[in-house]
Order: structure tokens, then C-alpha cells, then sequence
């Protein structure tokens, strides 16, 4: 990528003074490598707590209270060691949980088999934590404080309501779904969560199902406060336990979806972006051609009425000039119209490379079945006989709308991400600099390159990889502004259009976005690693044309990975220090 020439005032780091991260992602990143140190911290604890338990069989313990006490404290540290990528420990609390399920359901045979076992399992677990060294510790308290007072400013947010009765798991949770633009509220104990919910106004839920002493107690509560709650509140549940019962017991709670730890942080957000965006769907847009004004006018209302977005005309003559405006998604005309009938007007439409595939439907009272035929032979995809119920009017051309509508989508989108493509991005630059040039506004363009990802893709494989992408395109999509439009340009390379936002804005946006991303967590086998991205960011009033304006972003970019990447550029900003 060489560095554009000619470009002045030369590109600066939008927070110089801050070096490589900010105050703020550096504390997130450290918050985030914390937690496992401070789990390990806490972890002879624990194992004393197992070891507790499995020597309080036949010491005067009710035996059904000291196998589930046992079986709390396996599935306990199942779950955490699996969250903090300590995958070995995890399988050995497993082994555990599986002996110690067994023995409540008198599977287990007698207590002189199984209690070897289970001291077996707590020895090899004592010595799979010997083998990690414990690093520094860190004060939990401080981290909750921290966590709790982290914002993201200037932006409509949605608040997740977690509850998860580890401590630190909970922190690692609200941290990165925090990351992903959500305000995120934390309770440790069901009761408080329950007080909580009755008087506030979470938009979504994220619900752990196992307490301690309650094997569905997330469920139960949900099941408890729902009839109380004044609308349904979107519920996730997550749990170490995948098997079906437990599914059911949350399905049968209310839940919309369902998580087995360690949570996909990637799939947890866009599940709770779509529970929580009620985003209407563009209408469909249909251009009706009919020489009969009245029979235009009465079409047009009924399709209207189905939430459709209609432009008529009765002059066939006019059809291409509103065709290359009003860009339809499917077009109905009548058969015989003066001046151009429609077998001429679909032929003609199906010459232009960009309409050669868009849906056209014949509307006529031809009854011959030959004219019909040929009618769809010369250009048209349907036949309706005048007069046509609005039932079947409206069911026809929503059939093939939509069709037309994935065609397109899968011209103009990145099949993986969904975001545009290369074409389609450059095409939005376009256009946005002609509506920032006609309403004097500002408008900024950034372009966005994965930090060593090919090493990523060596190291932890194409899956790893294509997760990392997936993540900071939905990333993308949750903390930018409505308005914003993103693009995948390449392999790993993004782009973003800004309108309405001048260089600040945009550097301060993205550098947040930045932080956040490089704080995610990505799970590759038994270990978990970070990724980051560089960013080049120009503005529209320096460089003028969209041509000079992607240089520059460009430029911006190169230099970003040149001074070390995981940063934003900005070209064109003396006015910082």
C-alpha cells in the first residue's frame, strides 16, 4: 500500500498524547487480562471447597445434601475454568459433575466405587493447577467499580439486564457485552435481580440457569416475575450445561435463545441486537405502467395498503426516465398500452444490464392462452388476468419483490458479513459526496485493516479468522450511527462513510470502537486471544473528490500500520495537537 503523495496538512494521530491505546483501552484490555489472573488467584479456594465438600460424605451430612453440595462445586468449576480458558481443569471438574449426577440418580453403584473416584478427579484437578503459574493478583472489588462507570457517550443505548452469581464471570460478561455498545446492569443473587426487574426497564435479558442449591433457578425466577412484568422482555440463558433438559427447563421459562459456556461473545451480541432492534424492512418499491388512470390509481392503492411504496405513470413513452429514479423492485404493466405496448416496453427494460433480471408482471384481461405465453417469452415473469383479487395482486408481487430484493442484496453484499461490498461501498461514496457537497455538509471516510491477520489465520485457523472478521463487522455495525454506511473492501479490510460528522467526531468514534474491539476475546481450542485494527480516517472539505478522498483515508491507514499499528489516522487535521 504506498503512501499518497501531495497530501497536506500531513496526517496526524488523533490522540497523540495517549501512544498506541488510550487511557481507556488500556484499562479494558488490562480489566480483561485481570480476570483469569485473578481467577487463578482464587482458584486453591475453590479447589479446597471441592476437596470440603467430597470429605463431608458420610460425616454426619444428610447424604442427598453432601452429594449436591459436591456436584454444585464440580459444575461451578466446570463452568468458570471453561470461561477463563482453562480447558484441561474444566474437563476434570467435568468428570466430577458426570460422577456426581450419577450418584443422585443412584447410578453410581456403591459408595466404595465411586468415592475413589471422585478423590482421584480432585487430586488430578489440584495438580492441573499447580502446572499454571499464578500471576499478579487484582482487586475484584476495584474491577466491579471500574466496570460499572464505563460509557459510551452520544449513543442510543440498550440496556442488558445480567445476572450471573460468579463474580468474576459476570465482570467478563458485562465487559465485552459492554464492548459491544450495550449498558449492561449486574446482579449476583436472584432476589436482587428479581426486586430489580419489577421497577426497571431492561431491554433484554441475559440469565445464567444453575445457582448454587437451585439447578434451574434462573429459569424458576423467570417463570415467577413474567406474569408480573408489564410487557415480555426478550430472555437469554446461559449455562455449562448444554443437554436438553436444561434447554427445556429455559424454553419452557420464556427464553429466545440459549448459550453453553464459555460464551461466543460474537453470537451472544448480534443475538441480543436482534432481540432488542425492531428495524421495519425497507418497503418494497413497485412502478406500475397502465394507460387507464383510474385502474393505475386503484392498483396502486391496494398495494399501498399492503405497506408497499408505488410510482405510477400512464405514458409508456415515460417509463425509463422514472425506471433509472425511482429504482423499482418489480414492475407491473399492462399488455396493450398506445405508443408501446408492454411485450415492447419488457424487451426493451431487459436490455438494460442492470434491469435485466427485475421481476415484470403483465396485467391484462387477454384471456388467449398463446398471447399469454407469449407475453412471458418476450420479458414477463407472471400473467394476471384484470380484474385481479388484492389478495392474489398482493401475494404475486410480494413473491417476486422479495426475489428481486435477494438478487440485489447478493450483488451488493459481502456473503459473509452482509455488509456491502467493494462495488457497492464505492457507490455510497458516491453518492454521499454529492448530498454532503449539495447541503454543504461535513463528510468523513475511514478505511479499517485487521492488525496481522494472516497470522491469526495460521496460528488458530481459517474458523478463528473468520470469527475475528464476523466480530468487528457486527461491531461495526451496533456502534456506528444509523446513518453511518460500512463496507467490507477486501479480505480483511472495512470501510466506513460518516456523513454529517467532522474529522473529531469521526476519530473519536472509531478510536472507541477500536478499544472495544481490541478488548473481545476470541476462543481458538483451549486458549483465547485478541485482535486489533488499524484506521485511516480523511475528511471531505480537505480533499474534495471522493478519488482524493480515498487516497487519503488510504494514506491515513498506511501510516497507522507503519507506526505500529492498533491506532487511528487522521489526514487533514492541523487543528490538533
Amino acid at each position: 500500500m504506498p503512501a499518497a503523495q501531495g497530501l497536506r496538512p500531513g496526517p496526524r494521530a488523533l490522540f497523540p498524547h495517549r501512544g498506541v491505546m488510550g487511557g481507556k483501552s488500556t484499562l479494558i484490555a488490562t480489566k480483561l487480562k485481570n480476570f483469569r489472573e485473578t481467577f487463578m488467584r482464587q482458584l486453591p479456594a475453590k479447589l479446597d471447597a471441592v476437596r470440603e465438600a467430597h470429605a463431608a460424605l458420610g460425616q454426619g451430612v444428610p447424604a442427598n445434601e453432601a452429594v449436591n453440595e459436591l456436584y454444585r462445586c464440580f459444575h461451578t468449576l466446570r463452568g468458570e475454568s471453561a470461561n477463563f480458558g482453562l480447558h484441561a481443569l474444566s474437563a476434570l471438574a467435568a468428570e466430577g459433575e458426570r460422577l456426581a449426577r450419577q450418584v443422585r440418580k443412584g447410578e453410581a453403584g456403591p459408595e466404595s466405587a465411586w468415592r475413589p473416584l471422585a478423590q482421584e478427579l480432585v487430586g488430578r484437578m489440584e495438580r492441573e493447577a499447580a502446572r499454571t503459574d499464578a500471576p499478579r493478583a487484582m482487586d475484584l472489588q476495584a474491577l466491579e467499580v471500574v466496570a460499572a462507570a464505563e460509557t459510551f457517550h452520544g449513543m442510543e443505548r440498550r440496556v442488558v439486564y445480567l445476572c450471573e452469581h460468579d463474580p468474576l464471570q459476570r465482570l467478563n460478561l458485562a465487559t465485552q457485552i459492554g464492548c459491544f455498545g450495550f449498558e449492561v446492569l449486574t446482579f449476583g443473587e436472584l432476589e436482587q435481580f428479581r426486586n430489580a426487574v419489577r421497577g426497571g426497564h431492561p431491554d433484554v435479558i441475559v440469565m445464567d440457569l444453575v445457582y448454587p442449591g437451585q439447578p434451574t433457578g434462573g429459569a424458576d425466577v423467570m417463570k415467577e416475575i413474567r406474569p408480573e412484568l408489564e410487557r415480555t422482555i426478550p430472555t437469554v440463558f446461559i449455562s455449562s450445561l448444554g443437554d436438553l433438559s436444561s434447554r427445556l427447563a429455559a424454553l419452557r421459562a420464556g427464553s429466545d435463545a440459549y448459550f453453553v459456556k464459555p460464551v461466543n461473545i460474537t453470537g451472544l451480541c448480534t443475538t441480543l441486537h436482534a432481540l432488542t432492534t425492531r428495524e421495519a424492512p425497507e418497503p418494497y418499491r413497485i412502478m406500475i405502467v397502465d394507460d387507464d388512470p383510474l385502474l393505475t390509481e386503484m392498483t396502486a392503492l391496494i398495494l399501498q395498503d399492503a405497506g408497499m411504496e408505488t410510482r405510477s405513470l400512464n405514458d409508456p413513452l415515460q417509463a425509463l426516465p422514472l425506471l433509472f429514479e425511482f429504482k423499482p423492485d418489480l414492475i407491473l404493466m399492462d399488455m396493450y398500452m398506445p405508443g408501446c405496448n408492454g411485450t415492447e416496453l419488457a424487451r426493451t427494460i431487459r436490455q438494460i444490464e442492470a434491469y435485466f433480471s427485475i421481476p415484470i408482471i403483465f396485467l391484462s384481461s387477454e384471456t388467449n392462452a398463446d398471447a399469454q405465453f407469449e407475453a412471458r417469452r418476450m420479458g414477463g415473469d407472471e400473467f394476471l388476468l384484470k380484474p385481479i383479487t388484492p389478495d392474489h395482486l398482493i401475494s404475486t408481487v410480494t413473491v417476486l419483490a422479495e426475489r428481486m430484493k435477494v438478487i440485489r442484496s447478493s450483488m451488493t453484499t459481502d456473503a459473509m458479513t452482509g455488509l456491502l461490498n467493494h462495488t457497492a461501498t464505492r457507490k455510497h461514496l458516491d453518492l454521499a459526496i454529492e448530498d454532503a457537497l449539495r447541503g454543504e455538509e461535513a463528510l468523513c471516510f475511514a478505511m479499517i485493516d485487521l492488525d496481522r491477520f494472516k497470522e491469526i489465520n495460521d496460528q488458530y485457523g481459517h474458523d478463528a479468522g473468520d470469527r475475528v472478521l464476523m466480530a468487528l463487522a457486527r461491531l461495526l455495525r451496533q456502534r456506528l450511527r444509523t446513518c453511518d454506511v460500512v463496507g467490507r473492501t477486501g479480505g480483511e479490510e472495512f470501510a466506513v462513510i460518516l456523513p454529517a460528522c467532522d474529522i473529531m467526531e469521526a476519530g473519536h468514534l472509531l478510536e472507541q470502537i477500536l478499544e472495544s474491539f481490541a478488548a473481545i476475546g476470541f476462543p481458538a481450542g483451549e486458549e483465547y486471544f485478541n485482535s486489533t485494527f488499524s484506521c485511516g480516517v480523511a475528511s471531505l472539505d480537505k480533499f474534495g473528490t471522493a478519488e482524493k478522498l480515498y487516497k487519503a483515508a488510504d494514506e491515513a491507514l498506511y501510516i497507522s500500520k507503519e507506526e505500529g499499528r492498533n491506532r487511528v489516522i487522521a489526514v487533514g487535521c492541523e487543528d490538533m495537537a
